[in-house]
């Protein structure tokens, strides 16, 4: 009885550790991936879709979860557009600082 309590808590707590590592979006350093989709928004920022895609962002004007953003008041922000642009058109993978849970990059 006391290895079967041992065994359920051990795969609860697996399924929790495994649900969470989906659910939530990264934070950190997101390395190799290809620039998809750049897109400028209203407010001036841009949203950045990668693959592999990211999950559960909070993009700027409602893009959705699959999009990080670089907000309006980003320093060198034009330069980081540039950069992801270049990336897209010559088809060169990139890294990406995720600095919050939103996917906003710095």
């Amino acid at each position: 009885m006391r290895e079967l309590k041992y065994g359920m808590f051990f795969v609860l707590l697996i399924l929790s550790l495994s649900f969470k590592a989906y659910s939530e979006p990264s934070r950190g350093w997101v390395d190799d991936v290809e620039v998809h989709r750049l897109v400028i928004v209203v407010t001036g920022g841009v949203n950045v879709r990668v693959k592999p895609e990211l999950q559960g962002c909070t993009s700027q004007s409602g893009y959705g979860q699959m999009y990080a953003s670089i907000l309006p008041e980003q320093p060198g922000l034009d330069k980081m557009y540039s950069g992801l642009l270049a990336a897209k058109m010559s088809g060169k993978r990139v890294s990406l600082w995720l600095a919050d849970d939103k996917c906003t990059i710095r």
